[in-house]
């Protein structure tokens, strides 16, 4: 099951402020546009004639925020409740993310999962990995739906919230088609990072599938927000922290937290690339919002990828790109991914307790312990055998598990210690994960 990537969401209701637009009264309750340069990015691009998909929860298109923005496509789960009070509650907060950051852009609401105050929430198997009637699943459907139907990019602020959500063929065959169209894909890195309390920091799709740009979410300063996973998939950051987005029940707005407003918010800022440089492919619109971030100079981090994206420089790099075609993952000169592994940055980190990993000694330990046991047996049938008589002998005793000399890597002292690679050929060929391996690469 997938699930919405808030981290704790504060109930107080912020009013948009009379006589002021959404993204100046955005501006004016939190930090989060200046922190990315908003403000000044938007005297270069507005996010006009740019459509963005939020493949979410659905979204309520009369409130305040989104009105005459805003449009609901397909209910991808099939259902016919969007006339009530909690729906489209997540949904509704992350499009007034991305419009606060890209006023003039429009957005499509596609409703893959379910509200927390949905009454089939806790007992709903139709999230991400979820198969319906035809076979296909929701999310890969929802992706294929956006594409043919105008979208320039997807914006994904949810994520598997267990270690069985494994990588998925169809998934990853229609982000690869996104990729293809050119449609720039992001998703929030997760909000298991806090290990202190608990949380498994677990590896999440749909932010480590290739070619998703994955947004980490920060604190004022630009450090890692606690809750935010830590994984070598993690590109770029953004402000996640008493984000001031629509409240669908209020008709206000209120501070929310998590990668899912971290993700709205650099869709919106890959939303104002897109309005001014219609012709810069997913990659390239990657490595400009990676290379203008706030610590890219200093090297790679996993808790923050290259740092807070910053709209204006990357607007401004944006500029002095020449346009590739479009490609999609594993074509002939196309990457497994943006970001660590096509710069020498390591494919993976130890942070915690790792939940793939736990399982894999799981099964291990109990294979040893059936190995011991079956041994056990045989001695004691061999000895039987012997006691009666017979001139066979049957060997006994546990069979020996294969030891690995290489010890587990350590979650890295330095974060900034890798700089950043010149991109000669950013997208060196690796192989794709089989289907149905978890993780793919990370």
């Amino acid at each position: 099951m997938i699930k919405r990537l808030t981290a704790g969401a504060v109930m107080v209701a912020t009013l948009t402020m009379a006589g002021l637009s959404t993204a100046s009264a955005a501006t004016s309750k939190g930090w989060e546009l200046p922190a990315m340069s908003v403000p000044a990015a938007h005297a270069i691009s507005d996010g006009k004639g740019v459509t963005v998909a939020i493949i979410d929860t659905g979204i309520r298109t009369d409130h305040p925020a989104l009105k005459g923005r805003a449009k609901e496509g397909p209910d991808f789960l099939q259902e016919e409740d969007q006339s009530e009070s909690w729906y489209g509650e997540h949904g509704t907060s992350m499009a007034s993310s991305i419009l606060d950051v890209a006023p003039q852009a429009k957005v499509l609401g596609l409703r893959v999962i379910r509200d927390r105050d949905d009454p089939n929430y806790q007992t709903s198997h139709e999230a991400l990995h979820q198969g319906s009637m035809d076979g296909d699943r929701p999310f890969a459907q929802a992706i294929t739906y956006a594409v043919d139907h105008g979208a320039d990019v997807i914006s994904m602020s949810l994520g598997s919230d267990s270690a069985w959500d494994a990588y998925q063929q169809d998934e990853a065959e229609a982000i690869e088609y996104a990729l293809s169209k050119g449609v720039v894909l992001l998703a929030g890195a997760g909000n298991e990072g806090d290990i202190e309390q608990g949380e498994e920091n677990i590896v999440a799709y749909p932010a480590a599938y290739p070619g998703v740009i994955s947004v980490a979410a920060s604190v004022p300063g630009g450090s890692r927000a606690p809750f935010s996973s830590v994984h070598s998939y993690v590109d770029i950051a953004a402000p996640g922290v008493a984000i001031h987005s629509a409240d669908a029940d209020s008709g206000g707005r209120k501070p929310v937290h998590g990668t899912s407003s971290a993700c709205a918010l650099a869709a919106g800022v890959s939303a104002l690339i897109v309005s001014k440089y219609p012709d810069l492919p997913p990659r390239q619109v990657a490595q400009v919002l990676k290379e203008t971030a706030s610590h890219a100079s200093r090297g790679y981090s996993v808790e923050t990828g290259y740092g807070v994206i910053n709209a204006y420089a990357a607007i401004q790099a944006a500029g002095d790109l020449t346009p590739e075609k479009p490609v999609a993952i594993g074509e002939a000169g196309a990457g497994v991914h943006f970001g660590p592994g096509d710069d020498g940055t390591p494919q993976m980190v130890s942070y915690g307790l790792d939940p793939e990993y736990f399982a894999i000694s799981a099964v291990g330990a109990f294979v040893g312990l059936l190995a011991v046991f079956g041994g056990f047996w045989l001695v004691k049938s061999g000895r039987r055998l012997q006691g009666e008589g017979s001139g066979d002998t049957v060997p006994g005793g546990p069979a020996a598990y294969p030891q690995y000399d290489q010890p587990p890597m350590s979650a890295q002292h330095n974060p900034y210690g890798q700089p950043i690679q010149p991109q000669q050929n950013p997208y060196r060929q690796q192989p794709a994960p089989p289907h149905g391996q978890w993780p793919p690469q990370q």
